[in-house]
């Protein structure tokens, strides 16, 4: 106030200034003291503290968003939560279903095989009486080829045809399973062989199959470990090597 008591004699206006020119210059000097003293006592205005005016406004634009990201986090929040749970819930299912169809993969392929070895234990145990009769064919032609003397080509030919054809038998036979058995040197097995004789041997031990006179013939079931005999082999035992 004192400031504004030195400024005012400078903007008295004097006796001859005109008439029309007073009021304005009355009115520059009325805003010039308003402004000076509302800059000056803003000054001393106690900090946080806004006008009365301004105090009633709404919050500003910015406070507003705040708020309404905070209120859209929250509830993002609460669908990824949901989803997550969603999600959880269809990995078990999934995995239950995987497992389902492992157990049901595997039902199915062991029926496959299980019908597979029944199917041929059943066609190689119908295939027995016949393959009973055709035995001693087989061991006849055996006999027959120890004993062949061959001089010619026209011998050899024939001989490999019949070679051939008996091998072809052989493989139809091995197909259902039925397979000849390899005696000599095996250990006597009064359930896959037939003793004729006991002799003295140098080569095999005591108890060892030194010869075969009529082979053997057994029956292989196909995926299992099971035989069955169709004829024993008639052999000749080792009694040790002799004195």
């Amino acid at each position: 106030l004192k400031s504004c008591a030195i400024l005012l004699p400078f903007f008295q206006l004097h006796p001859a200034a005109p008439m029309g020119r007073r009021p304005v210059l009355c009115g520059g000097l009325a805003a010039l003291l308003l402004t000076f003293q509302t800059g000056f006592l803003g000054q001393f205005r106690p900090v946080g503290t806004r006008p009365s005016g301004i105090d009633r406004r709404l919050p500003a634009p910015r406070t507003r968003r705040l708020a309404e990201e905070s209120e859209l986090s929250e509830a993002a929040q609460a669908n990824i939560a949901k989803l997550s749970e969603e999600i959880k819930e269809l990995n078990e299912v999934i995995e239950e279903k995987k497992g389902a169809h492992s157990r049901l993969k595997l039902e199915i392929d062991n029926f496959r095989q299980r019908t597979k070895s029944e199917l041929a234990s059943a066609r190689g145990k119908a295939a027995i009486p016949l393959v009973q009769e055709l035995l001693p064919i087989a061991d006849e032609y055996e006999y027959a080829k120890q004993n062949l003397k061959i001089e010619t080509d026209g011998q050899k030919a024939v001989v490999t045809k019949f070679e051939a054809l008996f091998d072809k038998m052989l493989q139809s036979w091995k197909s259902l399973g039925i397979e000849k058995m390899n005696s000599v040197g095996e250990t006597f097995n009064p359930e896959l062989h037939e003793a004729v004789s006991m002799i003295p041997s140098q080569e095999y031990k005591e108890e060892v199959v030194c010869n075969e006179l009529r082979p053997g013939w057994i029956l292989k079931t196909p995926g299992s470990d099971e035989q069955q005999i169709l004829r024993a082999a008639l052999v000749c035992v080792s009694s040790g090597p002799g004195p």
